[in-house]
């Protein structure tokens, strides 16, 4: 088999990338069901056939852009924690900077990742897709609990994003603002302390008694 020249594979990696961009904005503009080969090949400005060259069925297009969704979210909690961790902060003005990171996902990355979550009740073929990517969103959520220091952070990490996700979708139905951010810090504040005195609970309870029995 002959081998592509480097810049025949740098084009259509291009390609496939505006095609996966054209995707999520598609999926959240008109939702999964507006997606189609059409649509999404016409959003990147490229004939209708290109998107069957690159992915097997317009599922597996859908799964891909949720996996970029999700890449570009690890990437900047991925950044913020190297940040905080570069310079000395307190919880709070940790917790600060995981507001702005939140609150700075990209409106169609955010709406494109909810669409697909609900369109796998009727897509369960898309099912394990999103179960990797809620996979590596709690992922990032333990580093940032673990940048936070709470010693627990793989345990905790699934009410995190629960929280955030419900704070999500509240925020795409309801934008309020500055009263958002006010919203999410205080609910993150709380956790954190919430987290602290269930740790220090379970830390309390593991020592071991240096009472005598009473016979």
């Amino acid at each position: 088999m002959p081998i592509r020249p480097a810049k025949h594979r740098a084009s259509g990696a291009a390609r496939r990338a505006a095609l996966l961009d054209a995707a999520i904005e598609v999926i959240a503009e008109s939702g999964v069901n507006g997606a189609t080969h059409r649509s999404i090949a016409a959003r990147a400005g490229m004939p209708s056939s290109t998107t069957s060259y690159f992915f097997s069925s317009l599922d597996d297009l859908i799964a891909a852009a949720l996996q970029v969704v999700a890449d570009r979210f690890a990437t900047r909690v991925d950044r913020t924690i190297k940040e905080i961790a570069a310079v000395e902060t307190s919880p709070e003005e940790a917790i600060d900077r995981f507001v702005e990171l939140l609150l700075g996902e990209p409106e169609t990355d955010a709406v494109a990742q909810f669409e697909i979550y609900l369109e796998c009740a009727r897509r369960p073929n898309l099912q394990a897709s999103a179960h990797q990517i809620m996979a590596s969103v709690e992922k990032g959520a333990e580093a940032s609990l673990r940048a936070l220091g709470t010693p627990l952070a793989t345990e905790r990490a699934p009410l995190l994003v629960a929280m955030l996700d419900g704070f999500a979708l509240h925020r795409r139905a309801w934008p309020r603002g500055e009263a958002d951010r006010r919203t999410l810090r205080e609910a993150l504040r709380t956790l954190h302390r919430a987290f602290a005195v269930m740790d220090a609970a379970d830390a309390e309870s593991s020592y071991p008694s240096t009472e005598k029995s009473v016979s």
